[in-house]
């Protein structure tokens, strides 16, 4: 579902169309909304086998036209969950209580790293740092890179993928996305920085600093707090119909 609007948790759509039917899943569920730098949203309640179980997912994408120098910001949020007895989790109400337990980096710390991916034309691959510690990496091809690229993973170990791959260089760009894990209330990040710019702006210094600074937030104790209102809301008002039930029973002996 598109809008052009910022939606908020007070004008958090419901599911419609195609989006409103209970599937089975094998993958899991999905709400998701994304914010996008021009005032637009788009919202999700879907399947999707991309994200990890009971999680909240996060992102940060600061980008710049190489052409143009028009710098944009976009965001999203996606609540992960596995349902159970036909009953969706995807939901309004897990979404937005995603949403209100999520605190996210202001424009200005956001803007800080403008630096790092500044268009600029001054640009040799060869300078870009090489290196590759982990599996699935782009290959460095220096007869057709037009940009460095840096990729760290930060779980229990540091992947680090930093390379200058073939492609055209449309846009720089850095985005930090983070995985909250909600069943054990841990956390995995993963930095990706596209620049062109002399000397190796792909670095691990450069990368780290992003994660370092431009922290995402997650409240797992003020989550499940408001999840566990949401539990306990349907049985307290059956326990309120049956006390009245009770008392009118009583009442007309």
């Amino acid at each position: 579902m598109f809008f052009n609007s910022i939606i908020t948790v007070d004008n958090l759509p419901l599911p419609t169309g195609e989006e409103c039917g209970i599937v089975p899943s094998e993958y899991g569920c999905s709400a998701r909304v994304t914010w996008f730098d021009d005032g637009t949203s788009e919202v999700h309640y879907i399947a999707d086998p991309n994200f990890p179980l009971d999680s909240v997912v996060t992102q940060t994408e600061r980008k710049v036209t190489t052409w143009s120098g028009e710098y944009i910001t976009n965001k999203y949020i996606s609540f992960n969950c596995q349902a159970s007895n036909n009953t969706p989790c995807n939901t309004v109400e897990n979404l937005k209580h995603a949403i209100l337990s999520t605190m996210w980096p202001t424009n200005e710390q956001i803007e800080r790293f403008d630096t790092l991916i500044v268009p600029t034309t001054d640009f040799y691959g060869s300078t870009c740092l090489q290196l590759l510690n982990k599996s699935n990496c782009p290959i460095t091809n220096l007869l057709s890179c037009q940009q460095c690229m840096g990729i760290i993973e930060y779980s229990k170990t540091k992947g680090v993928c930093a390379m200058c791959p073939a492609g055209k260089a449309l846009t720089n760009s850095y985005e930090h996305e983070t995985i909250f894990f909600l069943r054990n209330k841990t956390q995995a990040d993963k930095i990706t920085l596209a620049c062109r710019r002399r000397g190796a702006c792909n670095s691990i210094e450069n990368i780290d600093r992003i994660k370092n600074e431009l922290v995402i937030k997650f409240d797992f104790e003020k989550f499940y707090r408001s999840t566990a209102s949401i539990t306990r809301s349907p049985m307290m008002i059956l326990f309120l119909i049956v006390i009245i039930g009770f008392f009118h029973a009583d009442c007309g002996q």
